[in-house]
């Protein structure tokens, strides 16, 4: 035979014609049997975009997509006629897309014709600029259980079928249910102070763990140690309004001001974080300094009804008149009396008590008349062995009238 048969007209006619039937079939088959797979139906939530809602819905159009060179448009151009809102995203660097070097190359994540369900995107995790676009996978590299990360670890719209379009968008991001799952004690609180949106305070470097409260100018101290973050930190969302959160004591405390603002708002200058009943006062600041017994005394001994201000000072204010005084002393009892105990008397007795050198004389030696004139008039007939009568004749003699007034000559009791 000749190796050359196939040349021969009736050959070369066979060929022409099965070139011309595959051009046909190609051509009302739209490119369908060259296709090397089905395409996606996945859809942009039922938004159409080149009058179609799909990939698949183009059907076997493949020039939809795959241009001819000669019309000068690379296929990534094919893409963005129809995607326009990436074309945008492309110029601003903040976006999913303008964070990527090379995002004109769609086909760089991109990739169809793996069957109708299959994801539309292929992107290396560990490649992705994360951060760029204000979160970090530094902390992000495994998760609870150990395995590498992957997107729809945290994009979990990316697990559905068929994929929504905004899957990758911040909303879309799904952090309270792999964190509730590591944290289990912890993610139910500060779910309830904070909200779900996470994305507001974290990103992804993990600035938050092991926080110590003690670095700041409100270190929490006794019972605030037990306080929960939102009790404080009320409506708090984003990392500026943790700045802002009033550390007075009155911000939290004002319901529990008894003084009702009488006192100013230095809290601290008489409460503690021990506890709000556990006063610190120091009542040396103020006019009535607390020594000997009443520095045992509790507050409300004197300031009922936890009134402060107008309390009096005076020791009358307190203590009543005994009745042995009976008036005759006025009311500046501290001229006799101190703190330490009411029974001691430091009155300057110009009359040495000791007299005659026996010990201290009782009151009741000199002092014989009842009240209420016991302390006013004295009398020294009591202890010397001498009359009233002999007394007075011996002062007579000398001139001297006024003998019933012995201290006035005889201050001391000597002669």
């Amino acid at each position: 035979m000749n190796r050359l048969g196939c040349l021969t007209p009736f050959g070369i006619g066979a060929g022409i014609i099965t070139i011309i039937g595959l051009v046909v079939i190609g051509w009302f088959s739209g490119g369908a049997m060259f296709s090397p797979g089905p395409l996606s139906t996945q859809q942009r939530n039922g938004t159409p975009l080149g009058g179609v809602a799909s990939h698949a819905a183009i059907g076997g159009d493949c020039g939809a997509c795959h241009t001819a060179p000669w019309e000068g448009r690379t296929m990534a151009a094919a893409c963005l006629a129809c995607h326009s809102d990436i074309q945008s995203q492309i110029g601003n660097p903040a976006t999913l897309h303008g964070a990527l070097p090379d995002a004109n190359v769609c086909m760089g994540c991109h990739v169809e014709h793996r069957g109708e369900s299959a994801s539309l995107t292929d992107a290396p995790l560990n490649e992705f600029p994360h951060a760029q676009l204000g979160f970090s996978l530094a902390a992000h590299q495994f998760t609870a259980g150990g395995q590498a990360f992957a997107c729809a670890d945290c994009h979990t719209p990316l697990n559905q079928n068929p994929r929504p379009f905004n899957a990758y968008d911040a909303a879309a991001v799904d952090c309270i249910g792999c964190h509730t799952q590591d944290q289990p004690a912890f993610m139910p609180q500060h779910q309830a102070d904070f909200g779900t949106t996470c994305l507001d305070c974290h990103d992804g470097v993990d600035r938050y763990r092991n926080f110590d409260h003690a670095s700041l100018r409100f270190p929490l101290e006794g019972l605030h140690q037990q306080v929960e973050c939102g009790m404080c930190h009320t409506n708090t969302r984003h990392p500026e309004q943790f700045a802002t959160t009033a550390d007075t004591c009155l911000a939290c405390h004002h319901e529990d001001d008894v003084h009702q603002g009488s006192y100013g708002t230095d809290c601290a200058a008489c409460h503690t974080p021990s506890g709000w009943a556990q006063v610190t006062f120091d009542h040396s600041r103020t006019a009535f300094p607390l020594t000997g017994a009443h520095i045992q005394l509790e507050c409300a001994a004197c300031h009922q009804n936890q009134i402060y201000q107008g309390t009096p000072t005076t020791c009358v204010g307190c203590h009543a008149e005994p009745q042995e005084h009976f008036g005759q002393f006025g009311t500046d009892c501290a001229s006799c009396h101190v703190t330490s105990s009411w029974k001691n008397v430091i009155f300057d007795h110009t009359f040495p008590l000791n007299h005659g050198g026996e010990g201290q004389i009782a009151c009741a030696t000199c002092h014989t008349n009842p009240p209420p004139n016991q302390y006013t008039t004295y009398t020294c007939y009591n202890c010397h062995a001498h009359s009233e009568a002999k007394v007075r004749a011996e002062h007579l003699e000398e001139g001297i009238t006024n003998y019933q007034d012995c201290m006035r000559c005889h201050p001391d009791g000597r002669e």
